[in-house]
Parts: C-alpha cells; structure tokens; sequence
C-alpha cells in the first residue's frame, strides 16, 4: 500500500510538473484572436494635435457645414465626411478651426491637418496647396430670388451678378458670360445671399450643390435655382504644400468612394439632385 502511495505520489508530482512548464510557456494568458488590420494611413505625420484631426474651414456653408460656429457644428456633408475619414485613420478626435477662403486658395499656411471648404480643383490652385483626390463633382448654378427665368446666355448677359471672391463661379461670369452690368464681389457666400435677399442683385453664381443647399436651408427668400452652367468641376480637400499626408488621406477617400459612403451623403444633405437642373447652353 506505501509503495503504490509513493508511486501515485510521484506520478502527481511529474504531472504537476509538466503542467507548470506548460503555463509558462503559454506567458499565463489566453491568446486573443487577431483584431482587424489598421486602416492604411494611421501613422500620420506632423499632426497639428497628436491624436486628432484638426479641420480647417469657413462657415457658415450648409449643407456642408451645419452650424454657425466651430464648437457647436452639429453635421453636415463634409463634417461627417471628415469625421469618417478620421475614424478610418484610427484618430480619436476631430476639431475644426477657422480658415478663411480667400486665404486659402491663395496659399496662406493653414493650421489644420486638411481643410474642407467646397473648393474647386484648377492649376492655379495646384500651385500653392495640395488637393486630395476629388470627393464631389459640381457644376455652376444660378441662384435667383422670386419667379426670374434664365434659359439662355442672352438672358445671363442681362442680370445683375453677385459672386464670392476668389471662385470659378466669379471667373465664369467674368470670362464666359460677360454680363452687361459688372459683377458685385463679395467676401463671404452669406453676404452675396444678403444682396440677393435686399435686391441688390439679381442672380448669384455659385457651384450647383451649395446653391441646392440654400433653397433648401431658405437662406433666399422665394430662392430657386434656375439653371446651371456644365463645367465639369470638381472639389479636392486641401493640405498645405509638403504635407507628407497626402497619400493617406487619398486612399480613404477613394475607399469611402468605391464603398458608396460619399453617394449616401449627397443623398442625405441636398435637397435636390443636380441632374435635375437646366443645362444652360454655352
């Protein structure tokens, strides 16, 4: 009986042994199933805020932008545009910040990481920022106030034109229109849209979407869109020149593309489609 006690004995103690030896090899934790990959892009460089996207552009400008400042943006097509981008590049946080237009596509220095701010993609441009892959195709629309029809360039030749500073909608007037009257310049799209309302204007030219967006946000009293230019134009979200970011940046937006996410937006944030506007002959 003691000699089979002491042969159990042992053969526990072996067991025991191994059992330990097996542990620590093991590190004493259960291995966890690989997680999915990081999106491509995650080791951004040179971020104004280690961990955050911070988001350059000039409100107000729904539908894009929904909100009359940076702290309280409520949604809008490229804030959550740049809200996925940011996720898909494993960033914790957004901010946006202030950068005015005409500042950038002239080529002052923003402090932001990238900037959304409906710009279209020309040479000129390319010069002095850095453009993403385009993420929206707009064309030039004419936004009116009450029951004024424009079918034709004879009836464009006649209006009153207002338009923002530093646009291809102003350079459209300029060079393919000619108006009889010269076109009034302003600042910023809200002030136009204030002397279309006051009747100091008769038309302003903007691209199709963002004046779709007006009628729809009733920033123009009886507003309509009565008829658009094709011009083939296209917005590019801005980085400031060396931003060593461009190529990640790229690659989620023409992911987000092929995925139909962009398409979704544009379903969600215009009250019209542009398609369905009048193609005015030039």
């Amino acid at each position: 009986m003691r000699a089979v006690a002491r042969r159990h004995v042992a053969l526990l103690a072996l067991i025991l042994a191994i059992a330990l030896v097996a542990a620590a090899c093991g590190g004493g934790e259960e291995k966890q199933p690989a997680g999915p990959e990081a999106p491509t892009g995650t080791a951004l460089k040179d971020l104004v805020t280690n961990g955050t996207l911070t988001v350059g552009t000039e409100l107000p400008a729904p539908p894009f932008w929904i909100g009359n400042d940076y702290d309280s943006i409520t949604g809008g097509f490229e804030v959550d545009l740049a809200k996925e981008i940011a996720k898909r590049l494993n960033l914790a946080n957004v901010k946006f910040i202030e950068m005015p237009f005409a500042g950038l596509v002239a080529g002052q220095k923003c402090k932001c990481d990238i900037d959304f701010s409906q710009v279209t993609i020309t040479e000129d441009r390319a010069k002095v920022v850095q453009f993403t892959e385009p993420y929206f195709t707009a064309d030039q629309g004419i936004l009116v106030s009450g029951n004024k029809t424009v079918t034709s360039m004879a009836d464009a030749k006649k209006l009153r034109w207002g338009a923002q500073t530093n646009t291809t909608g102003l350079d459209f007037i300029n060079k393919t229109i000619k108006p009889d009257t010269e076109a009034k310049v302003y600042n910023t799209t809200v002030d136009a849209f204030t002397a279309l309302n006051a009747g100091q204007i008769d038309a302003v030219m903007l691209d199709t979407p963002i004046v779709l967006g007006a009628v729809k946000a009733k920033q123009i009293k009886d507003g309509k869109v009565a008829g658009q230019f094709k011009t083939g134009e296209q917005y590019g979200a801005v980085l400031n020149k060396g931003s060593p970011n461009l190529q990640a940046f790229n690659q989620v937006i023409t992911t987000l593309k092929s995925e139909g996410f962009i398409s979704n937006l544009l379903k969600k944030y215009f009250g019209g489609d542009p398609a369905e506007i009048p193609v005015i002959s030039t």
